[in-house]
């Protein structure tokens, strides 16, 4: 009996998977013919004007990106470098490396339940630590990370250890935890979106040459 049903599972998972592959590769179909159409009704100068923008703002988002990462190289000062595109997050002064380890980043995606939405992106940029967390310390989630999670959000979003021993959180909002044992960041496959999720022993490690207003670049 135990053996059919996790057949069973096996196939309907086998089958949820194909029906998601068969909508994006519709959707991909669709933005492809769309974007024909409207590179169609337009005349050369435009579609040349257009694949000139699109390319100036790849340019221009890889040149900041290059900026930032040699003006924290630069920076003699005790900072903290994070890169989300190699997932690592480093404790720096000038060129010298004190301790590196590997992070998660949260993923960007449009959060919330309509028509209360909004778009979390991936950080970027010069931004300073703003706080700095122990597992005794009470942090107001955002309504979303419920939603997002599918649960039913509670009347109080705040409670001690539901960013792990651990947490910062930066100007901007931008909060980098570790794994809590209790709250809806209490799942190993889920990081939070716009958030970055680091070990608590590498934290831990480095808490101590943390304080209020360092520099923290992402890149």
């Amino acid at each position: 009996m135990r053996v059919r049903r996790r057949t069973l599972l096996l196939v309907l998972l086998l089958l949820a998977i194909g029906l998601l592959d068969g909508v994006l590769l519709l959707r991909r179909a669709r933005y492809r013919e769309e974007s024909a159409r409207l590179r169609a009704g337009m005349s050369t100068l435009e579609r040349t004007r257009a694949d000139a923008i699109v390319s100036a703002q790849t340019d221009r988002a890889e040149l900041m990106l290059e900026l930032m990462r040699r003006q924290a190289e630069g920076d003699d000062g005790l900072h903290l470098a994070i890169s989300t595109d190699s997932s690592y997050l480093a404790l720096d002064r000038g060129p010298a490396r004190l301790r590196q380890f590997i992070v998660e980043i949260g993923p960007e995606r449009r959060v919330g339940a309509a028509p209360d939405t909004m778009r979390v992106a991936v950080p970027r940029g010069l931004r300073a630590l703003q706080r700095l967390l122990t597992a005794r310390d009470r942090y107001e989630l955002p309504a979303w990370v419920w939603v997002d999670r599918g649960l039913p959000v509670p009347g109080a979003r705040a409670d001690s250890g539901w960013v792990g021993p651990g947490a910062i959180v930066t100007t901007g909002g931008t909060l980098i935890y570790s794994l809590p044992t209790s709250g809806p960041l209490a799942d190993s496959s889920y990081v939070m979106p716009g958030g970055i999720r680091v070990p608590a022993t590498d934290l831990a490690a480095i808490r101590e040459n943390l304080s209020s207003g360092m520099r923290v670049y992402f890149f």
